[in-house]
């Protein structure tokens, strides 16, 4: 019997992917059984250990895809090109993307999965690493932003966090807990708004004082 090409382990390692996910979002994280993975792909339960040590190794896959995977992409960013229009364009296109990833079908059962299974999987130490490669490519973008003088320099590591806490928010109103179909175009105008106030505050050439905020907060 012929060896599986590369293509045809790609995809089935892609079919165990979207297999475990449907089955994480549904029973649980521990509700499932390799077992049930197999059955669900159409394969022995041998054959999954082909592609994944075993079902922790499969949700990190998925983790890696939804959380740094996705983030990778801020590294390959042509900012030459992006900044022409300034960082609020490129903030903002950024953002955009963000939320169109995160409205789909496919991250609504991830994000069940880890409010079911968040603590064990914090205990398990599988969501640490993965926010923290995250927020590391974000704070990396904006440091180099602030060495182009596109921002002002400060903390980068704290522009990363205030940059996506509300994003977190807004994802959280808007498409975890909402009632019915999300509203989309309601959500893009917050995070439009949401991207000015950053920018605004990181702008170049103002340096953050005490007196700067409290003439901005009056």
């Amino acid at each position: 019997m012929a060896r599986p090409t590369k293509e045809e382990a790609r995809d089935t390692r892609r079919l165990i992917l979207e297999a475990a996910l449907d089955l994480f979002s549904e029973g649980g994280f521990a509700g499932t059984s390799m077992r049930q993975i197999a059955r669900a792909v159409g394969v022995r339960e041998s054959a999954l250990y082909h592609h994944f040590a075993s079902k922790a190794a499969i949700f990190e896959a998925l983790l890696q895809e939804m959380g740094p995977g996705r983030s990778e992409r801020l590294e390959s960013l042509d900012l030459d090109v992006l900044l022409r229009e300034g960082p609020e364009a490129l903030l903002r296109s950024i953002a955009r993307f963000m939320i169109e990833g995160w409205a789909t079908e496919r991250e609504q059962k991830f994000v069940r999965v880890l409010m079911a299974e968040g603590p064990r999987l914090k205990d398990a130490g599988q969501v640490h690493s993965s926010v923290m490669a995250s927020r590391g490519r974000l704070s990396g973008l904006f440091a180099e932003l602030g060495r182009r003088g596109a921002i002002r320099p400060g903390d980068f590591e704290l522009y990363a966090i205030e940059f996506m806490g509300p994003m977190l928010m807004m994802r959280l109103m808007y498409l975890v807990l909402a009632e019915g179909t999300p509203d989309l175009e309601r959500l893009l105008e917050r995070v439009d708004a949401h991207v000015h106030h950053f920018c605004e505050s990181v702008k170049a050439g103002e340096t953050m004082t005490v007196k700067s905020v409290s003439r901005r907060r009056s």
